[in-house]
């Protein structure tokens, strides 16, 4: 297919398409002699793109990602700390109602409550979502459920705060106050701050899966103690979850 049939498959205009290619996000046409052709890979790559924009991703750190998996790195590599800062963030979501409404339709039935729960900050006539997988993950449930998963939500939002105000002190206190006080440039801590805040993300995603894990696992401990059926029924929940592998100094990834 042409650029303007792979447009209109995608659904999208033309010069967003020129704009990934010059990005990079985008492998180059087969060459028919002076026309581009597209195929089914193109097509399937825009996807991605417009899932992985979806859940907040920038565009800075969808290219990094690509770049990684097409060059054959493994799942260390792709989210680790050579896919850069842009990768684990997110891009903060500014929406109108009506956008917000077609995005999250859940949530807007239940606008007050997120606000409340500080997933939804009213700016003016619009709505700024600061991680819209924190939203998602609120939107997840339908009819009453949506109560609960808006609450699951709200106390993991809570709880990363009050970790965030503990590790803030440490980081004020200890690593960039001090060299400020001697006369020490701030643009000389800058490179030291941009690592460790990427390492702090990751680390901090890594012990909360770990964490929620162990947690499910002493759950289910108890329950086998209380004499229930349930612990039975929370680990066949979490063998199905369970990622299984890891990885070796290579980068190879390898099960367990």
């Amino acid at each position: 297919m042409t650029i303007d049939d792979l447009a209109r498959s995608a659904e999208l205009p033309v010069r967003t398409i020129r704009e990934y290619h010059t990005m990079r996000l985008l492998p180059p046409p087969n060459k028919r002699g002076r026309v581009g052709i597209y195929g089914a890979e193109h097509v399937q790559r825009l996807n991605l793109i417009g899932r992985l924009q979806r859940r907040g991703y920038s565009l800075a750190g969808i290219r990094d990602l690509l770049k990684a998996w097409d060059a054959g790195a493994g799942l260390t590599a792709v989210l680790g700390v050579d896919a850069g800062d842009g990768v684990l963030d997110e891009t903060p979501l500014r929406l109108t109602r009506a956008e917000l409404t077609d995005r999250f339709p859940a949530v807007a039935e239940h606008l007050d409550e997120v606000c409340a729960a500080g997933l939804i900050q009213p700016s003016g006539d619009e709505f700024l979502v600061r991680s819209p997988a924190l939203l998602a993950l609120a939107a997840a449930g339908s009819g009453a459920l949506i109560t609960d998963t808006l609450e699951l939500a709200a106390t993991l939002r809570r709880e990363i705060s009050s970790a965030a105000s503990a590790v803030a002190d440490i980081l004020a206190d200890r690593l960039i106050l001090p060299p400020l006080r001697s006369g020490q440039p701030p643009e000389e801590l800058a490179p030291m701050l941009q690592r460790g805040r990427l390492l702090l993300m990751q680390g901090a995603a890594s012990t909360l899966a770990d964490q929620l894990g162990a947690a499910l696992l002493q759950r289910a401990d108890s329950a086998d103690q209380a004499g229930s059926t349930d612990g039975q029924a929370l680990r066949a929940v979490l063998e199905q979850v369970r990622i299984g592998v890891f990885s070796d100094a290579a980068g190879n990834i390898r099960h367990h």
